[in-house]
């Protein structure tokens, strides 16, 4: 079974004005299962902290920047900002880089409504600011949010398309030996920010229904906008799949097939005890393993298929489940 790639992605923003944020990025990377990384969770110790940043996203994968009404603290023989030089320095080492802004509209009613106020707005450097937003939402990959669940919505959605990228080697790269003293390191840091994220988790999941950080309105829109590339994957019964799968399309009133079509199309498939993983390897796509919907387990009867696992519904995916058949009865 093909391991699902993780990911390290670098979180940059200011800081004091975008706790909130910078709490709801952290979880949503962990909810994708990949590892977050920023200036928060390290030192710098002897070397300044400009080169300890450096060398953090040299070592990531992924540069995520959020972008709220703070141009934030000036560095001084450049004079930018410290977001604003890891920003250049991700652009000038080729990083996949994608960036959540701030709307106007957004910062001026937290303004009204948060006790830190005018804080929340840039006082000094208001042209630099300007200067850095405009460059910025010039970049292919920007998204813009009002709240922490528009940040979490768009980190789900690129992670997963960043994952399917070849060049994207991940963490552990297979091709380096593995430093057990760092992965030590690595591992103390996620459980610290896992635990620092699941009073909010599970606040949330008293409050509503959640899958994997999501509502069922929420994750029902990330698969469907998730586009089935019939070109990328290959199915044990191709034709018949394809032509399954454009009939679930067009019966949910969608004019293009999206993994959520997938994912009801091997709905009667999930109860068949001794259905193997590689049946539909190929089909049942890894990009939406990172959901939750799906388990591995042990096939009991190897011997049978000649094969070690065999997939099938996590409690999370059965209950998308029952809630997609009620919506689709309605």
């Amino acid at each position: 079974m093909a391991e699902k790639k993780k990911l390290q992605v670098f979180v940059s923003s200011t800081y004091i004005d975008l706790k909130e944020e910078r709490q709801a990025a952290v979880q949503a990377i962990l909810n994708a299962d990949h590892i977050p990384a920023g200036m928060e969770l390290f030192s710098a110790g002897d070397r300044t902290q400009m080169e300890v940043i450096k060398r953090w996203i040299d070592e990531s994968d992924v540069f995520l920047l959020i972008l709220g009404g703070r141009y934030g603290t000036v560095e001084t023989s450049s004079q930018k900002s410290y977001t604003h030089l890891e920003y250049e320095y991700a652009l000038e080492k080729g990083k996949a880089l994608f960036a959540v802004v701030a709307n106007q509209k957004s910062l001026e009613e937290r303004i009204k409504t948060s006790k830190l106020g005018l804080q929340l707005m840039e006082q000094e450097n208001q042209h630099k600011l300007k200067e850095f937003r405009k460059v910025v939402c010039s970049d292919k990959i920007v998204k813009f949010w009002s709240d922490s669940k528009d940040i979490e919505l768009a980190i789900l959605k690129t992670l997963s398309e960043f994952s399917r990228r070849e060049e994207l080697i991940g963490w552990i790269p297979g091709n380096q030996a593995v430093n057990t003293e760092e992965l030590a390191r690595l591992a103390k840091e996620n459980s610290e920010l896992r635990e620092q994220v699941s009073n909010l988790s599970s606040q949330l999941a008293n409050n509503r229904a959640i899958f994997n950080g999501l509502t069922y309105e929420e994750l029902y829109q990330i698969l469907n906008e998730l586009k089935f590339d019939y070109d990328a994957y290959n199915s044990p019964v191709e034709e018949e799949s394809h032509e399954i799968l454009q009939q679930i399309c067009v019966a949910f009133g969608d004019s293009q097939v999206s993994f959520l079509h997938c994912f009801w199309s091997m709905r009667n498939l999930f109860g068949i005890p001794d259905l193997p993983y590689d049946y539909y390897e190929s089909f049942l796509l890894q990009d939406i393993i990172q959901f939750g919907l799906f388990t591995f387990e042990r096939n009991s009867k190897p011997y049978k298929y000649e094969v070690e696992y065999m997939i099938k519904l996590s409690e999370c995916g059965q209950n998308f489940l029952n809630c997609l058949i009620k919506d689709k009865k309605k």
